[in-house]
């Protein structure tokens, strides 16, 4: 006990709070350290004598110490003066630079930053801020009541985890959830700077890192139960991951109205759910598919999961379905229905009762296009290869199209018209006079796109003499300009002695006109290089013997 009071009493000499027994005061001798430009400094000069500088500090408790000493606070704690000219003035400071009164322990008043108060430069307000909360929590009477006041405004951190809820938490989350519908924070996200949509103090929060402490560390605990009913009304899920909620209110409701539309549980991966009734609101425009897909692929977990996806029909091998159950169906009722396996690519299996319902809206077209080109399905196909063969499965599309349907629709068609000029329009005739497989051919479709588009090429290779021994016409413009065109202008002058030809002229079946031009209608011919510009080349190169037989260019 004395060697206690010993050390105290040398502390307050040292502080010159008291006089050693015997000393003598003289204002003329007795020296002070010198504190530089505030009572906060913890920088000493040289020992000089007191001066009048003492006066100013003379009614302030530390006297002559500096406050920046590590215990000066605690007797600036209960003084007012030091609560309004440093401590109160140093925490509206801190508020406005930090955006927040969660001051550390070690935080100490910046030194000769200008903007911070002066007389404040080296105070401990970390330590005075610790004392206040350590007060507060044991009932909070050693607190000026009017500090308590001011501080309570402020508003001052009294506990800085209900802080840090209601000052950034909360109001994060309510502002997320206006800005976005929901409050499904993701991981990453944090508030950025300098954004008109937030409150400044919010700006470069980590709101997704503390959202997901709140579902898996349960952070916040304490004031997530208090603010329940708010959380629930931004649809803050806290009591499970958002993982289990979204499979819990999102996907297996999603998929129970997806098995309800559409007679089965085989979600294709790019399947988005619908924005309207009777599919679930909460599931609107998500990405069913990928979920599946990921489930499929095993990122489930848990055997109440799997138990429910079970009851559902789900299916865990998506081709194997898709073939077994849809495909394979649709080809045996096409075959069944047509007499033959030539699935267009267009075709989408109707919702009508020849068709397994399961197979509804089946892009079937796509399926067979897919198979062809991309190998869709191997496994399947090799599987069931005996089976496709017998329906008279196409492997090489093109190939069948041109051998067994195009080739004979040509040889038809010049053996019925003496030529092979195909109109655009043309269609194969339902009659005997053609073989059955051609029925419906949009032959003149497909003559276009072999000039234009260079179409069936390795197939018009092989049997490009063929072709031109029944007189096929590569380039339809030329051929028509110098075999059926000029020749019918030609007749015309020679027969009416003019070529002022009627719109409506069309080239007689008789004698005066060669059989290769019977039926052209000439007039619409010319009407067409007046009015479109059509034959511009062979215009352009026969153009004197035009003019030679008072071809008008332009419309009279």
């Amino acid at each position: 006990m004395l060697r206690l009071v010993s050390s105290a009493r040398s502390r307050l000499l040292r502080a010159g709070v008291v006089r050693a027994a015997g000393a003598v005061a003289h204002a003329s001798t007795c020296t002070r350290l010198d504190v530089r430009e505030s009572p906060f400094l913890r920088s000493y000069g040289a020992s000089r004598l007191f001066s009048t500088s003492y006066e100013r500090y003379r009614d302030w408790p530390w006297g002559t110490r500096a406050l920046n000493d590590p215990n000066a606070w605690q007797w600036a704690v209960n003084n007012s003066m030091a609560w309004q000219k440093a401590v109160k003035p140093s925490l509206l400071t801190f508020l406005e630079l930090k955006k927040h009164l969660i001051v550390p322990v070690a935080f100490v008043v910046p030194h000769g930053d200008e903007a911070w108060p002066r007389v404040a430069w080296g105070y401990p307000l970390g330590k005075h801020a610790m004392w206040l909360r350590k007060k507060w929590r044991e009932g909070g009477d050693r607190i000026d009541p009017t500090q308590r006041k001011e501080l309570d405004e402020m508003p001052f951190a009294w506990d800085p985890i209900q802080y840090k809820w209601d000052r950034f938490v909360l109001p994060a989350l309510r502002r997320f959830y206006e800005l976005n519908g929901h409050t499904d924070v993701a991981r990453e996200f944090v508030i950025p700077k300098t954004s008109a949509e937030w409150p400044e103090h919010l700006w470069g929060q980590r709101l997704g890192f503390k959202v997901m402490n709140i579902r898996k560390r349960g952070d916040f605990a304490k004031q997530v139960e208090a603010d329940k009913d708010e959380l629930e009304r931004v649809h803050f899920c806290h009591d499970s991951t958002l993982y289990e909620r979204n499979w819990r209110e999102k996907v297996i409701p999603a998929l129970r109205v997806f098995r309800q539309e559409f007679g089965h549980c085989n979600v294709s991966s790019g399947f988005t759910v619908p924005s309207h009734l009777p599919w679930p609101e909460a599931a609107w425009e998500m990405n069913l598919g990928y979920i599946v897909q990921m489930t499929r692929g095993g990122s489930i977990s848990g055997n109440q999961h799997k138990r429910e996806l079970e009851e559902l029909g789900f299916v865990w091998d998506f081709y194997e379905f898709e073939w077994s159950e849809r495909i394979m169906p649709a080809l045996e009722t096409f075959h069944r229905l047509e007499g033959h396996c030539r699935v267009p690519n267009s075709f989408v299996v109707p919702s009508d009762d020849n068709w397994l319902k399961v197979s509804w809206d089946l892009k079937l077209g796509n399926v067979i296009s897919g198979i062809r080109s991309k190998g869709c399905y191997s496994t399947q196909i090799s599987r069931d290869k005996t089976r496709l063969e017998e329906l008279g499965f196409v492997w090489d599309f093109y190939e069948f199209e041109w051998s067994e349907r195009i080739m004979p629709a040509l040889e038809t068609f010049h053996r019925l018209e003496g030529h092979c000029r195909v109109p655009n329009s043309f269609v194969v005739p339902s009659d005997d006079n053609w073989l059955k497989v051609s029925w419906d051919l949009k032959l003149g479709n497909v003559v276009r796109g072999i000039r234009s588009k260079g179409s069936y090429s390795t197939q018009i290779s092989r049997d490009k003499t063929r072709l031109e021994e029944l007189g096929f016409v590569w380039d339809f413009n030329e051929y028509e300009w110098s075999e059926r065109v000029m020749p019918a202008l030609e007749t015309f002058h020679r027969l009416e002695g003019h070529c002022r030809v009627p719109k409506s002229f069309v080239v007689p079946s008789d004698d005066n006109w060669p059989i290769a031009l019977w039926g052209l209608k000439v007039g619409n011919v010319v009407s067409g290089i007046r009015s479109k510009g059509s034959y511009s080349t062979q215009i352009s190169r026969n153009r004197t013997r035009l003019e030679e037989l008072g071809f008008q260019f332009r419309k009279p």
